[in-house]
């Protein structure tokens, strides 16, 4: 009895735990579907959403334009001179003179000598005339300091330009080849051959030729001590020795016959050395100084330097000599116009057309 008694003692104990254990595992289960199913309530307040992140937007940083400056072509930027000043297969020789103290381009000048039309045609280039370069010169002037420098823009500066880019061309000479790209470009002359004369070398031409008879338009006085310069010369036709002609081709400034002083200026200047010039050409190439041009070229060597030799007188040049000796030249000169103007506060001679300067 006692043995019964304990087993429904026990199994009645089960019983109530396998009930518990239902009950607990039902309740789970609907625990978890209410979760599930149960709809959120909705409510007219808004709910706060949470803010965004803000991401910020990558920079856009622009890679500066690599220029290659050296595959930039010649000199200028499209400066150009209107008119037409030499004729279609002339052969033109630079002249330069080069300043005593500063070495600078004093006097620019072009001999063009049209053999088909005999003409021999003098056409000088003002010392001030402004040059518009491109971005590879003016690349260059920032490396060296100089693009604010208004002087380096002026065509007598442009040896230094030349010779510090050691600028190549036809010439040995990096100063004359940058030159002859201007006056290419600007005035679209070819550059044939070119001589270049200091004052002492000018001096000893005009000697050795036996000076030059010439109209002196008015009293010139000046004296510069500093360029060992004197100038004393009276109005009126005289002949003029080395030292003096120096003094009528520099000309620019002083007191005239009434002790007042008169700036003149580079265009006034141009006009004498243009008569210099034609008076030279006339009076002394004759036939007789002609066969001396050889020797002349070597006795000018410590003053003078040209890319026509004794050679290239006799071969590329005598013909046309002759000719200019026995009068079947016509001698013409060409004015070069343009406008004084102020760049960055210095004076300046406008040639050509320029973007953003008007002439």
């Amino acid at each position: 009895m006692k043995k019964y008694t304990g087993e429904i003692i026990f199994s009645i104990i089960g019983v109530i735990c396998g009930i518990i254990a239902y009950f607990v595992i039902l309740n789970s289960i609907l625990v978890d579907k209410d979760v599930k199913e149960t709809p959120i309530a909705i409510t007219n307040t808004p709910t706060s959403l949470p803010t965004p992140t803000s991401i910020p937007t990558p920079t856009s940083v622009s890679t500066p334009e690599v220029i290659d400056y050296n595959s930039i072509p010649g000199v200028t930027e499209g400066q150009s001179y209107t008119d037409t000043l030499v004729a279609d297969g002339s052969r033109n020789i630079l002249i330069i003179g080069e300043d005593k103290v500063a070495g600078l381009y004093d006097t620019i000048g072009i001999l063009s000598m049209d053999e088909e039309g005999k003409t021999a045609k003098i056409i000088m280039i003002p010392r001030d005339m402004y040059v518009n370069y491109n971005k590879k010169v003016v690349h260059y002037l920032e490396t060296v300091g100089r693009s604010k420098d208004p002087s380096f823009y002026k065509i007598n500066a442009a040896y230094n330009i030349g010779i510090k880019m050691k600028y190549e061309g036809k010439f040995t000479a990096s100063s004359i080849n940058f030159l002859a790209d201007i006056v290419k470009e600007v005035f679209r002359i070819e550059i044939n051959d070119y001589i270049k004369v200091n004052t002492e070398g000018f001096r000893q031409i005009v000697d050795l030729f036996g000076g030059v008879d010439i109209d002196v338009p008015y009293e010139m006085n000046y004296d510069d001590p500093f360029q060992g310069l004197s100038i004393h010369l009276k109005k009126g036709r005289q002949h003029l020795n080395g030292g003096q002609a120096e003094g009528f081709v520099r000309y620019r400034q002083g007191y005239d016959e009434n002790k007042v002083f008169r700036s003149l200026g580079d265009l006034e200047r141009k006009r004498n050395q243009i008569a210099f010039i034609k008076a030279f050409l006339n009076q002394k190439m004759t036939l007789g100084n002609i066969t001396k041009l050889p020797g002349l070229i070597k006795t000018l060597n410590k003053n003078m330097k040209t890319s026509i030799d004794a050679g290239d007188v006799l071969v590329s040049y005598m013909g046309t000599l002759k000719d200019l000796a026995l009068g079947k030249y016509k001698i013409e000169s060409a004015t070069i116009t343009g406008k004084n103007s102020s760049i960055n506060g210095s004076y300046s001679y406008i040639v050509g057309q320029i973007e953003g300067i008007t002439n």
